[in-house]
């Protein structure tokens, strides 16, 4: 017996390939009948139309005639026992298919019947079921009972009885191909009566007893399985069944983490060979070409009564028989599905007898492929592996989704390009790829590169699975999904609502497109850098009525602007500005921009602390190592800031509004370089004579002094007034006035001394004089701070131990003061830095705390007596400006 696939397979086969036109002829019977229990028009009492299924397979069995082929709708499952009784012809089969691509489900409603029953049937094929059983039920899940030229093809059969598939009666030309056994399933069973029954390319897994079983059937093949772990004999030929061909399996009874004690059977009865062959079916059978790893205790082969341990053993025994099989071990895994072998199985690949009865591909539909990192061994130039499984080089495949923007989001209708790029290790060449969109839709194509058109709103994946030539496939999935959008502008929406700071908006705005939003800024409409985002929060500088605009760019390459006015009022910022006896302070915090405040005392109004704006800086708050300021007579504010060794400077209009800068507006920042270039600077200070600034600096313990008109932003040359003057070297910190046009400099010498440089611009001449040497002074000054009051008065307030102390030069009068002690006067102590400003005739000295916090008193010279200490964080001041390190002060 050398038959290669029966007629009803081969027909069923051609009849897949045939496209039946979809107007019968009047005599002919519809090419197909359909089920679907799925459908709401399905009906077990109609003609099994597409548009009108039927409900149930059965109710398809029998109406089913020759010819004509039974689809079962994917996704669809059916507890029932399906009886086949109708018959086809050799031209003509029966078939019915399942389309769910895990195999459509099948199972029945009691255990005491199975799922499928063929009897007294002839050419039909069954194909693409799930056929489940009941655990122990005595009943087989599929049976074929007096049947001829029947097909049982891509089956999958999980949880049964002892027995899976049974074969019985006169059956004949019964093929049983390609399926999987698995799961706490039975074996295979072919009874008495039956003839050339052919078992060829299945995989059975765990088979809770023998997996292959045969008695008194005449002319069984079982070529081509993968018989792994089974609890009882993998082929067992017994009886009478002479004619028997068990060629081209694996078989192997132990894996990795299988023991006996997984089997039902007791050890004895568990399977002592894994191929046996009776003495009554000896007779014309052949073994070969199979690999068997048996049991360590058990044999490989019994024929007749003697079992043999090895494929030596039995082959020189029995000559003809088992001359090519081998003792392999494949190691599977116990779990393992799919148990393929790998090129490590040299002997098993390329060297299967072309010869043996079987099917023209192997479980998946792979063709015999050459493997060429592995000598073929095969005879008559066959390639066809051993067992169930033929290994392919195809390995893998990768897709790439192609759009027109980087992210893969757009508005439906949404055109992507996908290609898909396969790795094969034979050099077999790609016969076709399908591809799954993830939105119902699929597409085969022989090229690697199709588009694809998404017409609704979601995120879907592609599915490629690419076959070669010899039917080798490989699936993959693309690495990133499209979103589909519904489609619409870019549409930007601004919502702005007052804070709890200040003069401050949080602005929260939402942005939609069907496109990735790219960029998104936000510009506040004050000469403010812009920032990116859609929400933030923002603090102005001074009031009045802005214009935020938030700016969105889609991938699509749209831009929208929306816009929102927002007017924002202070009273106590407008009352600071006004004309009266005011201060402004400058302080540098750890981070983020420097801090203003201003104070009208006669309105007894403070300003809240506001940033200062960065138009135009280059530094941030926490790089700022000095601070200076001075206020010049046409109501301006001048800062001066400390950087790195450079200065920068901005400029504030303190008075009306003027060529067309606001009251209280900041002009951006620019390095004071006119003055030429002095390295080392280490300390600043500033004051104003008219609208002339001076500002002087300490470089490398040398003080040195520059004077700019504000108006013209002209800077005279450093000149060197240490130089000058003759005063020693090695100043500590220096604090600067004027009286009339005089400008005033204490300097605080290495030595402890302060000392007081004089630069009288009327007369052109410098002058000084040592403070301490004449008047003595507070030990361990660390700091200086000055102010000028009417009357020629120039004030320098001293730093040391936290305490502060103040002294008075009257160069009208011509003398100057002992040293005063203002904590003593005014209870202000623990002070690590101090600022001085002037109003009128009064001294306003700021001290910031060892706690963080910044202190006021005030010296009134017409009154003669010093006020108590007032908290510039406090509800009647400034509020809040935690962390400021550093401070600069300057009166108007």
């Amino acid at each position: 017996m050398r038959f290669r696939q029966s007629a009803a397979l081969t027909a069923a086969a051609a009849t897949a390939l045939v496209a039946v036109p979809s107007v019968a002829v009047a005599a002919e019977p519809a090419s197909t009948l359909y089920v679907n229990n799925r459908s709401t028009a399905c009906s077990d009492f109609g003609s099994g139309t597409a548009e009108a299924p039927f409900c149930t397979i059965s109710a398809a069995a029998r109406a089913v005639q020759a010819g004509q082929t039974v689809e079962v709708a994917a996704g669809t499952s059916y507890q029932e026992t399906v009886t086949v009784t109708n018959s086809g012809t050799p031209d003509k089969p029966i078939t019915f298919v399942g389309l769910d691509p895990s195999g459509t489900l099948v199972r029945p409603v009691v255990n005491t019947k199975g799922a499928f029953v063929l009897s007294d049937t002839h050419d039909v094929v069954l194909k693409g079921f799930r056929a489940f059983g009941f655990l122990g039920s005595a009943v087989p899940t599929v049976s074929v009972v007096n049947s001829s030229r029947v097909a049982l093809d891509r089956m999958k059969y999980s949880i049964t009885g002892p027995v899976a598939v049974q074969v019985s009666g006169s059956s004949d030309h019964v093929t049983l191909s390609r399926s999987q056994f698995r799961s706490s399933v039975g074996g295979l069973v072919v009874g008495a009566g039956a003839h050339d029954v052919l078992i060829t390319a299945n995989e059975f897994n765990q088979t809770s007893a023998r997996a292959v079983s045969v008695l008194d059937a005449p002319n069984t093949a079982v070529t081509n399985n993968t018989i792994v772990y089974s609890c009882g004999e993998s082929v067992k030929i017994d009886g009478a069944s002479p004619g028997a061909v068990v060629e081209n399996n694996v078989i192997t009874a132990q894996s990795n983490g299988l023991t006996q004690a997984n089997c039902q059977t007791a050890t004895t009865n568990r399977g002592e060979t894994e191929i046996s062959v009776s003495a009554g079916s000896t007779a014309g059978s052949k073994v070969d070409y199979n690999t068997v790893h048996p049991w360590a205790d058990a044999s490989a082969y019994t024929w007749g009564a003697t079992s043999y341990p090895t494929a030596a053993a039995f082959a020189a025994a029995q000559p003809g028989q088992a001359a090519h099989d081998v003792d392999y071990d494949p190691a599977f895994s116990r779990y393992a599905t799919d148990p393929k072998l790998t090129e490590s199985a040299a002997v098993a690949i390329d060297s299967a007898d072309p010869a043996a009865p079987g099917v023209d591909t192997d479980l998946y539909g792979v063709k015999p492929t050459d493997d060429p990192n592995v000598a073929n061994t095969a005879p008559g130039g066959g390639l066809r592996d051993r067992g169930a499984y033929e290994l392919s080089g195809q390995k893998s495949v990768t897709a790439q989704v192609i759009t027109e923007v980087p992210s893969r989001q757009g508005p439906a209708p949404y055109t992507v390009t996908i290609t898909a790029t396969a790795v094969n290790t034979f050099n077999v060449p790609q016969a076709e790829y399908l591809f799954l969109f993830g939105d119902g839709e699929t597409l085969r194509s022989t090229e690697p590169t199709v588009s694809h058109t998404y017409t609704k709103p979601g995120q879907y994946w592609t599915e490629v699975t690419a076959t070669d030539a010899q039917g080798g496939k490989a699936t993959g999935v693309t690495s990133n999904w499209v979103v589909v959008k519904e489609a619409g502008d870019l549409v930007v929406n601004v919502n702005t609502t007052s804070a709890a700071d200040p003069l401050s908006v949080q602005v929260d705005s939402s942005v939609t497109s069907p496109y990735v939003v790219t960029k998104t800024s936000i510009d506040f409409g004050d000469g403010s850098d812009v920032v990116t985002g859609t929400n933030s929060w923002h603090q102005y500088g001074v009031p009045g009525t802005y214009t935020v605009s938030v700016t969105a760019t889609d991938e699509g390459g749209r831009t929208t602007v929306a816009k929102k006015t927002v007017e924002l009022v202070n009273e106590k910022y407008t009352a600071a500005l006004q004309p009266g006896q005011r201060v402004q302070l400058v302080g540098a915090p750890y981070g983020g921009a420097l801090l203003n405040t201003g104070v009208n005392y006669d309105k007894g109004a403070w300003a809240p602390f506001l940033p200062v704006p960065q138009s135009g800086a280059l530094f941030s708050a926490d790089t700022v190592t000095g601070l200076a300021s001075a206020t010049t007579s046409d109501q301006w504010l001048r800062t001066f800031a400390l950087v790195d060794g450079r200065i920068y400077t901005a400029d504030r209009n303190l008075g009306p509004a003027s060529g067309g800068v606001a009251q209280g507006q900041w002009l951006p920042w620019k390095e004071v370089t006119g003055a030429g270039a002095l390295l080392g600077i280490t300390q600043i200070s500033a004051a104003s004579i008219g609208n002339s600034t001076h500002l002087v600096a300490v470089a490398n313990g040398r003080v040195y002094e520059a004077s700019s008109d504000r108006a013209t932003g002209t800077w005279s040359a450093w000149g060197d007034v240490t130089g000058a003057t003759g005063i020693p070297t090695g100043a500590v910190s220096i604090a600067a006035g004027t009286t009339g046009n005089v400008l005033h400099i204490a300097i605080l010498g290495k030595d402890g001394h302060v000392r007081v440089a004089d630069g009288d611009y009327t007369r052109g001449r410098w002058s000084f004089g040592d403070v301490t040497a004449a008047k003595g002074g507070p030990s361990g000054i660390t700091q200086l701070a000055a102010a000028s009051t009417p009357g020629s008065r120039f004030h320098v307030v001293a730093l040391a131990g936290g305490r502060v102390y103040e002294t008075t030069g009257d160069y009208q009068a011509g003398y100057w003061t002992g040293w005063g002690d203002i904590s003593a006067a005014s209870g202000l102590t623990d002070v690590q830095q101090v600022t001085a400003a002037s109003t009128g005739n009064t001294l306003r000295i700021f001290g910031r705390m060892r706690w963080d916090g910044i202190y006021t008193v005030t010296g009134d010279y017409t009154a003669g007596r010093w006020s108590g200490v007032s908290n510039v964080y406090g509800p009647d001041g400034a509020g809040s400006a935690s962390g400021v390190r550093n401070l600069t002060a300057a009166g108007l």
